[in-house]
């Protein structure tokens, strides 16, 4: 699976740092940005999401969630996209 460059990928840093890279993201001139986080990163994909909306407050709007697996090896991986939208 290709990552896209609108696409932030959740880890090990902390929240803010990830706020950060979707701000810059939608400065960048993408209309939208995918916050993805899979396994035990996905409450903190979902706490981006929030932080990032508390931030920036009515100028994004949340436009879909996906929920899903991936299979690696002989593990069924989940993972979840969260999309959000620049609104001005």
């Amino acid at each position: 699976m290709a990552v896209e460059e609108n696409t932030i990928i959740i880890g090990k840093k902390p929240i803010a740092d990830y706020v950060l890279s979707a701000i810059v993201v939608l400065n960048k001139g993408f209309d939208e940005v995918v916050i993805r986080g899979q396994g035990a990163n996905i409450s903190k994909a979902v706490d981006v999401y929030n932080a990032l909306v508390n931030r920036l407050r009515d100028s994004v709007e949340l436009v879909s969630v996906r929920i899903d697996s991936i299979e690696k090896g002989r593990r069924l991986i989940p993972f979840i996209e969260i999309k959000v939208r620049r609104t001005i």
